[in-house]
Order: C-alpha cells, then structure tokens, then sequence
C-alpha cells in the first residue's frame, strides 16, 4: 500500500475474513456469483505480500522483496486483468454482453501474461522503489519502445473497469463506477505510484463488493425458500 507494512497489514485483517466470509456465504446461498465473492480475500493476500515488501525493503531481506514483489505483481498485472472480465462473464445472461466480456477475460489473460511472466522470470526487469512513502513497481517490457506504456494503461482500464461496467447487474455497474472512480483519483494524487495505490483503493472497495454480495445472496436464498 501506499503508507506502510502496518496500513496494508491494517487493511489485510479487515479483508481476509471478510472474504472468507464472503466466500462461504456466496457458495451458500448464489454459487454463481463466486468469482466475485473472491475479491476481498485476494485482496487482502495482496496487501499482505505488499505488507511484506514493505518490510523486506526496510530490512534488507532480498529474498522477502523478489517473492512479495513478484507476487504483488502476479494480482496487479495478470490476475485481475483476466478475472475481472471473467467474473463478470459467470454472472451475465446477455448473450452478446458474454461474448465480449469472455473476449476482454482472454485478451487480458494473454496482456497481462506478457507484462508478468518476462517481469517475474528475468533479472532486473522488476525493481520496487520507495517515492514518497508510496512503492513504485517499475517493470522492462518485451514491447518497450514499441507501445506506449500510456496505451497499456488505458487497455488495461477499459478490460478491467469495461467489463464492470458491461455487467447487466446493477449492483456490480455500480461497483465499476467507484473503481474507475478511484482510478482518476490515483492518477491525479499519486500518478508516481498508480499501481500499488488504485490497488489500494481497489481494495477497499472490495469491502462494499462483500457488503453488496452479502445483501444481494441472502435476498435470493430467502426468496428461493419463500
């Protein structure tokens, strides 16, 4: 996160046990909506292994900041990129909605994949540096100089907050609207360490989905047993 190990750790014991909770609750009462029941608690691991860097890099500890970074990087770049849409596609009726929702889920699933596999695997292509109490992921890409790292950015926002915002559910265009929210917020105050604090943010808001997700099941368990 984008203060200390004690704010993503803060943040990471609200997150874990909400998302369990939410995990279970939505295997109960709307399996469908599972992909979605997971943000929280994938969230919440991912403030731990940023909680981790954080202390890897105060410390010292090489080991703790290549395996949290890498981590880190493996939701950042590459899993919510594809899990994004592909939540969305397990929920949506709309034929045409879920053909382009499972095209954005493929497309993301194969960009991130060419931003986190040569970042993970080769040496030096994925430095942390601490800018003003925040963590700054930099990372060598296979295309550079080729794309602009600006276009990258604008694809990943359309796959990621697109998507949400294609969703029939209501409920969920409504949570695609406070992340792209959040998303002008972070650029504009902290465009010098966008990923680790939209993540952040994104985070946070994961606490509304499990609300929202916990509302929403437990309306439909109670209407299918009425």
């Amino acid at each position: 996160m984008c203060f200390s190990a004690t704010a993503s750790f803060t943040l990471a014991a609200v997150l874990v046990p909400a998302g369990v909770y939410t995990v279970l609750e939505v295997r109960r009462t709307k399996p469908a909506w599972w992909a979605f029941a997971v943000f929280p608690l994938v969230f919440g691991i991912q403030q731990v292994l940023e909680g981790i860097l954080w202390l890897g890099l105060a410390g010292g500890n090489e080991t703790s900041v290549c395996l949290a970074s890498r981590g880190f990087l493996f939701f950042s770049h590459f899993f919510w990129l594809a899990w994004v849409p592909f939540a969305v596609w397990t929920i949506e009726t709309d034929p045409a909605r879920r053909r382009l929702v499972l095209f954005m889920a493929v497309a993301g699933f194969f960009a991130g994949l060419s931003v986190f596999l040569p970042a993970a695997l080769i040496e030096g292509w994925l430095r942390v540096e601490v800018i003003e109490r925040s963590l700054e992921y930099k990372t060598t890409l296979i295309y550079e100089g080729i794309i602009e790292r600006s276009l990258l950015r604008t694809v990943y926002a359309v796959i990621v907050i697109g998507s949400l915002l294609l969703s029939s559910h209501r409920l969920i265009q409504v949570f695609g609207g406070l992340v792209a929210a959040s998303l002008v917020l972070t650029y504009v105050f902290y465009a010098y360490a966008f990923i680790s604090v939209w993540c952040f943010f994104a985070a946070i808001l994961s606490v509304y989905l499990a609300v929202i997700l916990g509302r929403e099941t437990g309306d439909l368990y109670i209407r299918s047993r009425g």
